[in-house]
C-alpha cells in the first residue's frame, strides 16, 4: 500500500536482486498465489531505465511473509492483482488510503529474524545439553 522511491527502500535491493526469485515457493513447500500488492518501489538503474519492485502479500502467508518480487514476476500475475493495485495507489494520491510503513515492515522483519535465531540457538543448545545429559548419564 506505499508507493516510494527513497533511499531506504532502494537500499532493500542489491544488483544480484535483478532475477526476481520464485517466491510463490515457501518454507512451507506449498504453492501460494499472489494475493495483494502492498507497496512498490522504483529503482534506478546505471542505464536510467527504472526498475519496479512490488510488495507481495501471499495467500494464506502472514504478513511478514510477503516478499519484494521484481516486474517481470509482476507479469504473471492475474491481472485483478495489478489493477487492484493501481486502484489503491489513485485512493492514496487521493488520501482515502494510508500506504503501508515500509520502515516499520522492514523493522518488524528485522526482528522476527533476529527472534527465529534466538530460537535456533536455543534449539541448538537444548540439542547439546540432551546429549551431554546422554552421555553422563550412561
Amino acid at each position: 500500500m506505499a508507493t516510494t522511491s527513497d533511499q531506504e527502500s532502494q537500499n532493500e535491493f542489491s544488483d544480484s536482486d535483478s532475477d526476481s526469485i520464485d517466491s510463490n515457493q515457501t518454507d512451507d513447500g506449498q504453492t501460494h498465489l499472489p494475493e495483494k500488492i502492498l507497496a512498490e518501489v522504483v529503482r534506478p538503474t546505471t542505464f536510467d531505465v527504472p526498475q519496479i519492485w512490488y510488495l507481495i502479500k501471499w495467500e494464506d502467508c502472514a504478513l511478514l511473509r510477503s516478499s519484494w518480487e521484481g516486474i517481470d514476476f509482476a507479469e504473471n500475475f492475474p491481472d485483478i492483482i495489478l489493477a487492484d493495485w493501481e486502484a489503491e495507489k489513485k485512493r492514496q494520491l487521493e488520501g482515502k488510503s494510508k500506504p503501508l510503513d515500509l520502515e516499520a515492515f522492514h523493522q518488524a522483519l528485522k526482528d522476527l529474524e533476529s527472534a527465529e535465531r534466538a530460537r535456533r540457538r536455543i534449539r541448538r543448545l537444548r540439542s547439546k545439553v540432551s546429549r551431554v545429559l546422554s552421555i553422563a548419564a550412561a
